[in-house]
């Protein structure tokens, strides 16, 4: 989305609808304006005007007769214009026509016009400077990081980590080049080889969590009773077996799912931003995995999720927990390490022995069908 205008401006347009879904209300908007204003020359309405104001009715109209982004409040009467250019020109006396239409449509209404580059450029034309207040990219990625510094517990943490990949964007493409970017490319140009092929080989943070999973399961427990099954890093999962397991007869009935023709397996899954833990029944022979699931129905397993098996093929998920939640681009591989460290010691201490109690007691070494 890098040089598309369109896309810019509906990201823009979802931050400052105070409607939308990221749980900010008009804090966003409030923010954006008041910014603006303080800079404004000649300004219909005040800073202070807008922090008291009820902007929470606004509506955030896209491409209305053409125009980018519109603000309308009816409840405050303040309408604010926005002409968004990232690679494109003025045209065809474009500010003076938007200005026209919303001066015969919003009459009794403070109007307030934004002409938003990447450089905070001034308008073309002498006439259109005196209306269009200009606005850069680099005060919109200011914005969004004190934004996301300030109101990170109210937006959450998808709402964050898109705020603050579009901050980036805005930083690395359509700021001028700042110094460290030509020295970088000085450096990339001395050792290309070199650089290439430490970048080919990069590890993605994906693979440093498998395999920082698969270590620490890998380690022997006091109880000796977790061993892994299959390792499918291509797959993003890691599958554990209980070996205490193998004596019921139920076990080894599976020959088309794992080398190993077990149908009763824990495993890691990778499905980002998340890291879950799930309890997994394969295919096999109905009764043995109707068995199954009522040896381990209720016995208030966290994260059980009650779906009984109906016939022989397909997978049942029986336990799905969520290990982390930060499996993001900019994540601390130390944080997610230790989320997972916490997370496998309790299931080795508390809840292992549970479960596996359940299936001993109630799945005795002997043929389910006898």
């Amino acid at each position: 989305m890098v040089r598309q205008e369109i896309r810019h401006s509906s990201f823009l347009a979802f931050l400052l609808n105070p409607s939308a879904s990221h749980r900010l209300g008009d804090i966003f908007l409030k923010m954006f304006l008041k910014r603006l204003l303080i800079d404004a020359t000649n300004a219909p309405v005040s800073p202070i005007e807008v922090d008291i104001a009820d902007l929470t009715d606004t509506q955030v109209r896209r491409e209305w007769k053409n125009i980018d982004i519109l603000l309308v409040s009816e409840t405050s009467k303040i309408v604010c214009v926005i002409e968004n250019k990232v690679d494109s020109q003025e045209h065809s006396d474009q500010l003076s026509r938007y200005r026209e239409i919303v001066l015969e449509e919003f009459q009794d209404f403070k109007k307030i016009f934004v002409y938003l580059t990447p450089a905070g450029s001034l308008p073309e034309h002498k006439k259109d400077q005196t209306h269009w207040q200009p606005y850069s990219y680099d005060r919109v990625a200011t914005l969004l990081n004190d934004l996301c510094s300030r109101y990170r517990s109210t937006i959450g943490s998808e709402v964050y980590t898109l705020i603050q990949h579009y901050s980036s964007l805005i930083n690395r493409h359509l700021m001028e080049e700042s110094e460290i970017a030509q020295l970088c490319r000085k450096i990339y140009w001395q050792h290309k080889e070199a650089l290439d092929l430490i970048y080919e080989h990069r590890p993605d943070l994906e693979s440093e969590i498998f395999e920082i999973i698969k270590d620490l399961v890998g380690k022997p427990t006091l109880l000796q009773k977790v061993v892994i099954n299959h390792s499918w890093a291509s797959r993003k999962i890691l599958g554990l077996a209980i070996p205490d397991w193998d004596t019921r007869p139920f076990q080894k009935t599976y020959h088309r799912w794992t080398p190993s023709n077990r149908i009763l397996l824990f495993e890691f899954e990778f499905k980002q931003p998340n890291i879950n833990f799930i309890l997994t029944l394969g295919p096999g022979e109905l009764s043995n995995r109707i068995a199954i699931f009522e040896a381990l129905n209720n016995q208030d397993i966290t994260g059980w999720t009650d779906d009984r098996p109906k016939k022989e093929q397909g997978w049942v998920v029986l336990m799905r927990r969520t290990v982390s939640e930060s499996v993001i681009p900019d994540a601390s591989i130390s944080e997610i390490s230790e989320e997972i460290r916490n997370f496998w010691h309790q299931f080795l201490e508390k809840d292992l022995p549970h479960i596996n109690k359940a299936i001993v007691q109630n799945l005795p070494p002997i043929s389910l069908n006898e």
